[in-house]
């Protein structure tokens, strides 16, 4: 299983749109949101640009790559290969 963590901004609708995919999907993965202490640290340690900071596996994700902008439509295909979700 792949070790995911989210780390929201308030009100992003990008967050929200990667959130509930990950619960309709029951796709196991810790939140931190960007707001708290822990969230701004990592933000500085992975020098993330935008939010949501995506984590795999220690990986970071740039949220284009699954959500189609300027929809943030999921491209659902990317996001279940980087998820690890049956096809």
């Amino acid at each position: 299983m792949k070790e995911i963590i989210i780390l929201p901004a308030v009100n992003c609708r990008r967050s929200q749109k990667v959130l509930a995919y990950l619960d309709e999907n029951q796709v196991t993965y810790t939140r931190i949101d960007l707001e708290t202490e822990k969230g701004q640290q990592m933000m500085a340690d992975y020098e993330l640009r935008s939010s949501p900071g995506i984590l795999v596996d220690g990986v970071l994700v740039n949220p284009f790559d699954i959500l189609e902008a300027p929809s943030c439509r999921m491209k659902k295909t990317a996001a279940r290969q980087l998820f690890g979700l049956p096809a």
